[in-house]
């Protein structure tokens, strides 16, 4: 009996070290939570950018008038929001009124009371994508009345760029820019290729042109005017009339009480290619 006993011990001590085995919690590993990003690391890669307000701008491409679009040049026409001036949870954004007069507005990143908005100064500055393209929505209340303007970027921020820049690039992209065929002009059938940064190439040797933006009713603001080499001593203005796909220039000149200015004769006719 004691023979068997022994013979046992052995076995026991296998099915209990199986059983050990079997009961030992296996080691766990510790779950790592991702880390959060911050609601402002989150939208500022959204928010960054140099943005012109979209209505006047497809107002401009689809009359190819500045002038036409004058009626629209009302408060924040462009802004540049740049984020490496953040500080904290907000920074400066540079903003052009009325296309002309320079200024700031703190734009913070805390929410604000309309969808994806937060706040800029009195105001908020949400985001809406839709298929991919994405739009600023400038919320603002007036006489107990909510208004809402809409802005497309045109330009990543950059060193040698302001608002200004924006705006004439947003400008000159939905009004001039492209190749076209110079059929009537001191010189005949060249290429002229105006970019929409400002370059022009094969127009009489001129090298840069600014379309006139600033045509708030006034004084000799009645006309679309374009002008080319403007710090130069070539500098030469013009007003520019698209007809269908040809683009005419013409000399310009003041009435004789310096109230309007009136087309001289027509000095350039191209044809957009």
């Amino acid at each position: 009996m004691k023979k068997l006993f022994f013979a046992l011990i052995p076995v026991i001590v296998l099915l209990s070290c199986k059983s050990n085995i079997k009961n030992k919690p296996a080691d766990t590993l510790t779950a790592v939570k991702p880390a959060r990003v911050s609601p402002v690391k989150k939208l500022l890669p959204i928010y960054q950018g140099v943005w012109v307000k979209s209505d006047y701008i497809e107002k401009i491409k689809q009359t190819h008038s500045v002038l036409a679009a004058v009626d629209l040049v009302t408060g924040i026409t462009g802004m540049q929001i740049d984020s490496s001036l953040l500080n904290g949870d907000s920074l400066e954004a540079t903003v052009g009124w009325d296309n002309q007069n320079p200024g700031s507005v703190a734009l913070t990143f805390k929410p604000g009371k309309n969808p994806a908005a937060v706040k800029f100064g009195e105001d908020e500055l949400g985001y809406s994508i839709t298929n991919g393209d994405t739009s600023l929505i400038l919320y603002q209340v007036y006489q107990n009345q909510l208004f809402k303007t809409l802005y497309h970027k045109i330009l990543n921020v950059s060193a040698d760029r302001n608002v200004s820049d924006g705006i004439n690039y947003a400008i000159n992209k939905a009004l001039i820019a492209g190749g076209y065929l110079l059929t009537f002009g001191p010189k005949k059938v060249s290429e002229v290729t105006f970019t929409a940064d400002g370059q022009v190439t094969g127009l009489e040797g001129f090298k840069k042109y600014f379309v006139e933006n600033d045509l708030k009713p006034g004084p000799l603001k009645n006309l679309d005017l374009i002008i080319f080499d403007e710090f130069s001593s070539k500098r030469a203005t013009y007003s520019y009339l698209f007809k269908g796909n040809t683009l005419e220039l013409y000399e310009t000149k003041p009435n004789e009480k310096a109230t309007r200015m009136v087309l001289g004769k027509l000095k350039y006719i191209l044809t957009r290619q």
